[in-house]
């Protein structure tokens, strides 16, 4: 439970700071999401966009750096997957409304039971934190990209 709450503090630090950058990070994502081409594989190497160029950088090199850098992107992939999933709601049926809704409950559940797994390896150790990140930016950015494609299909139909 102890490990449940600092876990969650650090988060909740940790992406209010990323906020701040999200909108203008998020932008470059989209920007990659359009022009990398369609498809979860092109989408996917969107990831890594922002945290990339960040982790270069002299501030990106400690342990706390690299922790900012991974959560400005992971900030980023939030504002896309909630944009998304704002388009998509108002696109479906009342059925399949009310599943995505429950999936995505579902989804954030996993999300955070997955990421908390590294801290019970490493005992809090600095680079569990740094995993943590990863693990929480590669979640979010997959989710993101899993709702564009469902807006994607209801859009087509």
């Amino acid at each position: 439970m102890i490990i449940r709450a600092i876990i969650a503090c650090a988060f909740a630090a940790c992406l209010a700071t990323a906020a701040n950058a999200a909108t203008t990070d998020s932008d470059t994502i989209a920007a990659c999401l359009k022009s990398d081409g369609d498809g979860t594989a092109a989408a996917r190497a969107c990831i890594g966009r922002v945290a990339g160029p960040c982790l270069e950088k002299p501030d990106g090199q400690s342990g706390p750096g690299e922790i900012d850098c991974l959560m400005s992107e992971t900030a980023a992939w939030d504002t896309i997957l909630n944009a998304e999933y704002q388009r998509l709601m108002p696109l479906l049926q009342k059925e399949a409304a009310d599943d995505v809704r429950k999936a995505q409950r579902l989804w954030v559940e996993a999300r955070d039971a997955d990421c908390r797994v590294p801290y019970y390896f490493y005992g809090g150790g600095t680079i569990v934190k740094t995993l943590g990140a990863e693990c929480t930016r590669d979640h979010t950015a997959d989710r993101a990209i899993l709702i564009k494609s469902w807006r994607e299909m209801a859009q087509a139909e």
